[in-house]
């Protein structure tokens, strides 16, 4: 279904049908890019959007949409380790800024997860411009499995057991 990556994140919504009434979301809004997606995770692109400037004087990019990519990114490597997918959620999103992202450069997320469980995954993230191993933002996070009203993978093994 993705032999033709890179593709872009409005693409790929639309494709994998979670684009209701064509809704890309701000990912697709941002144009983001998926330059690669596999068992080992996923690295995007954000092209340069002078929208994200967060500083004007000091010309750097807003630390929010560091974190929306890394929330973002951690969160789609999770999903790409389910065998049936379900919605999740996260429960917990710690960031290490390291430095700023000068504005005019495009950004790099990668995300991979790197345990599963029955009702929480756990991912890492790294945002970069050029050199992964200068990073400008790592994240780790933690997600609920099946959220949305969807009950947790465990909550429906547990039904019909006595208490």
């Amino acid at each position: 279904m993705f032999d033709d990556i890179p593709i872009s994140w409005a693409e790929f919504r639309r494709r994998s049908g979670r684009a209701p009434g064509g809704d890309v979301g701000i990912m697709g809004e941002l144009g983001v890019m998926i330059e690669r997606l596999d068992s080992e995770g996923v690295l995007v692109r954000l092209p340069h959007q002078p929208d994200t400037i967060g500083d004007t004087q000091w010309n750097v990019v807003h630390s929010g949409v560091l974190m929306l990519l890394l929330d973002t990114i951690c969160g789609f490597a999770v999903m790409q380790k389910m065998v049936t997918p379900v919605a999740i959620a996260t429960l917990d999103l710690r960031v290490d800024y390291l430095r700023a992202v000068p504005a005019g450069e495009d950004i790099f997320a990668t995300g991979s997860c790197y345990r599963y469980g029955r009702n929480v995954g756990f991912s890492k993230g790294i945002v970069f411009t050029h050199d992964p191993d200068d990073p400008a933002a790592i994240g780790n996070g933690s997600f609920m499995l099946g959220t949305a009203g969807d009950p947790p993978p465990m909550a429906a093994a547990m039904r019909g057991r006595a208490r």
